[in-house]
């Protein structure tokens, strides 16, 4: 019996394909038309191609067209050819949070699940331990570091956040959520002014220099589902919060107690997947995320892929969708790099790498 087809859906974004060998492709999907892919936007159909890759970025002055901040994708397989290996923690030693060191790139702090946040090499060696649980009913789930002001901070599952200094003195240890710390963030403009995001439903603004307990926070943003992440902008006057559920906020520093926007995007959470979060493009107003397709969400349609997500900061409106067939897994986080050029989509065991330079190396 034929394979029945795939109604046509409706769509203002385009999604952008690296088209795949049908040699690699399995029988299920090479199914004529019902599992076929192709790159729809506003105007007629198209499959785009490496030809007019990070077109528009060029000029920082002037925002690009959505159509042009991706169009081509690198898979690049970690492994030890690539990157020298680092020493295994074992099991349950999952790595929650991970910094570069702005003092020394060889190097990087790490909080995780064996109960400690710690700065380390690349060749395993713990050059210093900044913050043990000692105990396995105790982790920690999140960290952010400011080179500026020389701080480390590092949140826990049980609602705890320390900060630090980089000689590794302990400033304060104080309980400032009911329950999981999941994100920290200290703002890139101005260091002393930290975000903190939970499971229990709340995004909290503190003044770092006047902690004195859970209740002495500036701002609480309540949120109707647990907090992934709470992100502040490169120019630090927006913070980006991603719940658990279907809805990602914009939030302004000249008024907090009222969203800028509203975003509603499929993204729930799961026991088993890393917790889904929305970034920043480090020179633009666009925000990037991972897409889980829910059957419960509004505008789900069938056969939705695991797109990755492009909006406008602004208005919210989606600008473009990237996808690869090769790697249809859900791609919880995206990070660019700080120049803004290079998209990296950790995705289970492979890192997705969207490259203006790659596309060059295509030609």
């Amino acid at each position: 019996m034929a394979p029945k087809k795939r109604p046509e859906t409706q769509k203002t974004s385009e999604i952008v394909l690296r088209p795949r060998n049908k040699r690699s492709r399995s029988p299920r999907e090479l199914e004529p038309e019902a599992k076929k892919l192709c790159a729809k936007g506003s105007g007629p159909s198209r499959r785009c191609d490496s030809d007019c890759l990070w077109a528009g970025l060029a000029g920082p002055q002037i925002l690009p067209p959505c159509r042009s901040i991706v169009r081509t994708l690198h898979q690049h397989k970690l492994g030890r050819a690539s990157w020298p290996s680092v020493q295994q923690i074992g099991a349950g030693g999952s790595i929650t949070g991970l910094k570069f060191n702005p003092l020394n790139t060889n190097q990087f702090y790490a909080s995780s699940m064996e109960g400690t946040t710690r700065l380390q090499d690349f060749k395993g060696n713990i050059l210093r331990v900044f913050a043990s649980s000692d105990t396995i009913n105790i982790w920690f789930c999140s960290l952010d570091v400011s080179a500026s002001s020389r701080m480390v901070v590092t949140g826990d599952n049980v609602g705890n956040v320390i900060l630090l200094n980089m000689d590794g003195k302990e400033l304060w240890n104080l309980r400032m959520h009911k329950k999981k710390v999941t994100h920290v963030a200290l703002n890139p403009c101005c260091d002393w002014f930290l975000a903190t995001a939970s499971v229990d439903q709340t995004v909290k603004i503190w003044d770092v220099r006047q902690v004195r307990g859970k209740a002495s926070f500036l701002y609480s943003l309540p949120h109707r589902h647990p907090v992934n992440a709470a992100c502040f902008s490169s120019d630090g006057a927006r913070l980006l919060t991603t719940d658990q559920k279907s809805e990602i906020r914009v939030y302004s520093a000249s008024q907090w107690d009222c969203p800028l926007g509203l975003i509603p995007h499929p993204h729930r959470h799961f026991q088993h997947l890393t917790p889904i979060k929305a970034a920043w493009h480090p020179r633009y107003n666009l925000i990037v995320v991972g897409r889980y397709p829910d059957p419960n969400f509004k505008s789900c349609t069938p056969y939705e892929l695991r797109t990755i997500d492009v909006f406008d900061g602004n208005s919210g409106k989606m600008m473009c969708q990237l996808y690869d067939p090769e790697s249809s897994g859900i791609s919880s986080l995206n990070e660019f790099n700080p120049m803004g050029d290079t998209l990296a989509s950790a995705m289970g065991y492979h890192v997705l790498i969207w490259s203006q330079e790659e596309a060059r190396t295509r030609k």
